[in-house]
């Protein structure tokens, strides 16, 4: 995943310490809209979620740096943030 959009650009950090379900939901909303997602979980979150279920160190969504502005505007659409309410 991170192969298709590395090609000498930065990576920018974009959300931080989501859980799973959080997490899927932006990356699809991402992809959506052609913009390539990585995702990577912090300390041993992987190998927790292995074993209970969850991962309780959160994991932290990048995407290139140059479509940063870009990705945060179609995260602060009204029909993402409504979702992700309701599911809290």
């Amino acid at each position: 995943m991170a192969d298709e959009y590395i090609n000498g650009d930065d990576e920018a950090l974009l959300l931080t310490n989501l859980d799973n379900v959080e997490a899927e939901i932006i990356i699809s909303k991402l992809k959506s809209y052609g913009i390539p997602v990585l995702k990577k979980e912090k300390g041993a979150g992987a190998l927790m979620e292995i074993y209970t279920g969850v991962n309780f160190y959160g994991i932290d969504l990048y995407v290139p740096a140059h479509v940063l502005e870009v990705a945060r505007e179609l995260l602060e659409s009204r029909d993402l943030n409504d979702h992700l309410d309701d599911e809290i």
